[in-house]
């Protein structure tokens, strides 16, 4: 640290050209920002504390060589220049931050700190760990730390977290209604891999049941309306936010009675205290990543705060509600449109939504993310099972999905030449029938589910989107 002013780093530059004024600070990259907000709940943070972190870098993204003043963050943020400081000093001794001495005074050089965001120390986190450890007098051995720090290229930057709930992670929710378990042990198919996933239940919930996601899918949609204007009107971007319960209804175009808002709020609730835990991550990803086999992925969908009445609406529940900063980030580059991170949740079929079948609504899920990108499916028994509802067994999905088919079924068609058109057409095939055995596993069979066709034949699925063109997953096709 400087001695003298002639040691101070001379920013009077910033004063004359943007009026800034010491204590300064400084946030120079969104990879930084990434490597910071995954660090800083691993050594305790403090939510208020991580936002502030997240107001600053957004502020210093907008600011000349990404520095702005505590004073400027103080108005963006609502917390004193004093509170700010003492937060930063926090930072400074968990090795996020680091102080450098400044001036911007161009009259009398006057010493000020310039507080400059660095690469995380991920040795706070073993000395926090030992701390802990020896105050408990336990013997446990130290957790081996499994961050996405560990990571040396531009981590996690394509990964759409959102999605990889609604599309992977579901099948890791709560299937049963009447079950009460506060963890659940399963296995997801997550691209070519099986992954352990272990779904835990938190604050005197229980686990999210996997309908609940339909409000997560709403809230999320809430989000994004919510961000698109506050980066159009170049304000500040958080992670809290008041939502009214009513706009998450209105989103999944659910009436706004009694009956609807009390199941929203309890789904809320659970999904609140639900999280996922991925001690084996993978090959493919840690590969793409550069990560350690010992590394490990902890996900949380979102914090339900605050709950209460509005005063503007009499009656009217607001939710405040808290969401992972991956899930910001996430949100934020889809509207810059500055990576592949696309949010799909908007482009689930609405009919996936209103379903009141668990098995109908895992497949919607699965389908809808499947062919926004491909043409066909051909997969077998165990993949499809793995694919929408891996917590079954092999043949208690067989039973269930059978009772689908059956319920779906349509009439199967084949294609003949047609000599006053001069090309093939489809006609319904009269010889076909539809095979169950007799414990009603079907063994042959064509149905059509939330407009996919699926037909069944020797334990294959050809799954094909039904040819509509004002459905929207054969828009998603050509987008």
């Amino acid at each position: 640290m400087a001695t003298n002013k002639t040691d101070a780093l001379d920013l009077i530059h910033l004063h004359e050209e943007e009026g800034l004024s010491a204590p300064l600070v400084k946030f120079e990259d969104a990879e930084l920002q990434l490597k910071v907000n995954r660090f800083l709940p691993s050594v305790g943070v403090a939510p208020k504390k991580r936002e502030m972190v997240n107001a600053i870098f957004d502020i210093c993204e907008r600011s000349k060589e990404s520095i702005t003043s505590l004073s400027k963050v103080s108005d963006s943020f609502g917390l004193s220049v004093n509170t700010i400081r003492s937060y930063l000093k926090e930072l400074e001794k968990l090795g996020v931050v680091e102080t450098v001495t400044c001036t911007t005074d161009p009259i009398n050089r006057r010493r000020g700190m310039l507080y400059v965001f660095k690469q995380p120390n991920l040795s706070a986190v073993f000395e926090k760990l030992v701390e802990e450890d020896s105050k408990q007098n336990d013997t446990r051995p130290i957790v081996q730390i499994e961050d996405v720090d560990l990571i040396n290229q531009h981590e996690l930057t394509d990964i759409a977290f959102c999605d990889l709930i609604t599309t992977v992670l579901f099948g890791a929710l709560r299937f049963n209604r009447k079950g009460n378990a506060t963890k659940i042990e399963s296995h997801v198919l997550w691209g070519p891999e099986r992954v352990a996933v272990e779904t835990r239940s938190g604050k005197g919930e229980r686990i999210a049941l996997l309908f609940d996601l339909k409000y997560y899918i709403g809230t999320i949609t809430v989000l994004e309306n919510i961000i698109k204007e506050r980066i159009k009107n170049d304000e500040l971007v958080t992670e809290t936010y008041n939502i009214p319960l009513n706009a998450i209804l209105n989103s999944l175009r659910l009436p706004k009675t009694g009956g609807h808002k009390n199941s929203a709020l309890t789904a809320i609730r659970r999904l609140s205290g639900t999280t996922f835990h991925i001690r084996q991550l993978p090959k493919w990803f840690l590969h793409r990543y550069g990560m350690t086999s010992n590394s490990a992925l902890h996900l949380n969908m979102l914090t339900l705060r605050v709950e209460g009445e509005s005063s503007e609406a009499p009656g009217s529940i607001v939710l405040q509600l808290q969401f992972p900063p991956e899930t910001i980030a996430q949100i934020k580059r889809q509207i810059d449109g500055n990576t592949e991170a696309i949010h799909e949740l908007t482009r689930v079929y609405s009919n996936a939504l209103t379903t009141s079948n668990s098995l109908v609504f895992g497949f919607n899920l699965w389908t809808s993310n499947y062919f926004s990108e491909k043409g066909m499916a051909i997969i077998d028994w165990l993949e499809l099972k793995d694919r929408t509802a891996p917590q079954l067994s092999i043949t208690e999905f067989k039973k269930s999905f059978s009772e689908i088919l059956k319920n779906h079924a349509i009439k199967a068609s084949v294609k003949e030449y047609d000599q006053s058109l001069d090309r093939e057409v489809e006609v319904i095939d009269v010889e076909y029938e539809p095979i169950y055995n007799n414990q009603g596993i079907a063994l042959k069979e064509t149905s059509c589910i939330s407009g996919i066709r699926v037909s069944l034949e020797d334990g294959q699925f050809v799954l094909l989107p039904e040819i509509d063109t004002s459905s929207l997953i054969l828009k998603n096709l050509y987008l």
